[in-house]
């Protein structure tokens, strides 16, 4: 639902094929209450890294997701109590503050809000499946939009850019299942395989899925996509044009040598219609992201050890690579397209990650914070401010029960600079 996901889908997809995935239920709230903080972060505090930082969240718990208002005043973001070592409670609200970190306060039990005009969509799972909701962005008027069967909760629905459609995967297992043995080899069993497991590498169960529209009250539900294989993609998000009228997404890409570990971005027009596909990388494209005026779509290509960020056309021509060796975790544009952001991860000494920020043409990086860590053991997210002053982060570590929300000060583009586009990218 939101479309600010996080960049390394791939990778949390083949994490949670062995770990699984907890679900948890979620109970509205009947008004808005006053959000409950401690003053004793579990965090170490960022704010000593740079004089452009602030931190707005001290809950013991994690505070994730942020989203900014139409206005820029407000952030918005999904919070849930800490109730202990290495453990948060099942509950989780949709929040606001001021964009100073004042004003805090909880809204509604949810998750995933998006913002549209004087509106916020969010979610409330609501095992087997999910509860879309809208209310307004004081938290009143709450009302049911509609309920989605969907099994796992993490095939997120989405909103139109106009807030009239919501469009949505419904995934199914096929009753086959890929093995990756420790020889590098695959096979596909139309069972699940237990014997020998200790000579596994990878096993995921075949998941397809076909692709719904509906009107945001949960009328005129058409099926626009059948027999999507998401076998190992399953976390992708349908992303709409600014425009609205054509729609993103990822699939995994079957082939003899490597059959589920290829993920290839897609675009079909919103009804459905003109489905193609848009790269054929042999690894991993993922994470489509439209610019503000839709002319461009940047992604990330690369594989589990390297992921470049990379830039084309709406119809897969002109393909540029803006980053080089790296491992870029999220991304985001600036509201006017003239700029990406993006976390990148540092696996050499000093072990750290970095957000940075480009040209659209990928010259003029720029750090804006260095973090020193372990680089797989903290995960972050950002989102521009509306005019692109500021840039709102999460930040947490895992086996840490803490997530905090940052803005950073974003320095203003230099009018003068400019560059040519960087050489074309991976082989495709």
């Amino acid at each position: 639902m939101n479309p600010r996901t996080k960049k390394l889908a791939a990778i949390i997809l083949l994490v949670a094929i062995s770990s699984g995935v907890v679900i948890t239920a979620l109970v509205m709230l009947p008004s808005p209450v006053k959000h409950a903080i401690t003053p004793e972060p579990q965090l170490v505090d960022l704010i000593n890294l740079s004089e452009n930082i602030t931190r707005l969240t001290i809950n013991p718990g994690p505070d994730e997701n942020p989203v900014w208002s139409v206005d820029g005043k407000r952030i918005f973001f999904q919070s849930r109590p800490d109730i202990g070592v290495s453990r948060y409670g099942p509950e989780c609200y949709i929040c606001v503050m001021d964009a100073d970190g004042s004003n805090l306060i909880r809204l509604a039990n949810g998750t995933k809000p998006v913002v549209y005009l004087d509106k916020i969509f969010f979610q409330y799972e609501n095992y087997p499946g999910i509860d879309l909701w809208v209310m307004n962005t004081n938290g009143s008027n709450k009302k049911k939009l509609t309920s989605l069967n969907v099994t796992p909760p993490d095939y997120n629905p989405t909103i139109s850019p106009d807030g009239e459609k919501i469009c949505y995967f419904t995934p199914y297992g096929t009753g086959y299942y890929w093995v990756k043995w420790k020889d590098e080899t695959w096979t596909r069993f139309d069972y699940e395989p237990r014997d020998d497991r200790k000579n596994m590498d990878i096993i995921a169960r075949e998941t397809h899925a076909d692709i719904f529209a509906m009107d945001a009250n949960g009328g005129n539900k058409t099926k626009i996509a059948s027999d999507i294989d998401l076998t190992c993609s399953g976390y992708s998000d349908l992303i709409w044009s600014p425009n609205g009228k054509k729609i993103l997404f990822q699939t995994s890409t079957l082939s003899c040598n490597n059959p589920i570990e290829n993920f290839d971005i897609r675009i079909m027009d919103a009804d459905g219609g003109n489905k193609k596909r848009l790269t054929d990388y042999p690894e991993y494209d993922t994470s489509p992201e439209w610019s503000p005026d839709g002319k461009r779509i940047v992604y990330t290509s690369g594989n589990l050890s390297n992921f470049d960020i990379v830039i084309m056309n709406p119809d897969g021509s002109d393909k540029k690579q803006l980053t080089t060796g790296e491992l870029i975790t999220d991304f985001d544009w600036s509201p006017d397209g003239r700029r990406i952001a993006y976390i990148r991860r540092l696996t050499n000494d000093p072990k750290a990650m970095e957000i940075r920020i480009m040209d659209a043409d990928g010259t003029n990086k720029e750090v804006l914070l260095i973090v020193p860590c372990n680089p797989s053991r903290v995960g972050m997210g950002l989102a521009w401010s509306p005019d692109g002053s500021k840039i709102a982060f999460d930040y947490h570590v895992i086996d840490v029960v803490n997530n905090d929300i940052y803005v950073i000060d974003v320095p203003a583009m230099d009018e003068d600079e400019g560059g040519e586009a960087p050489s074309s990218p991976h082989s495709e």
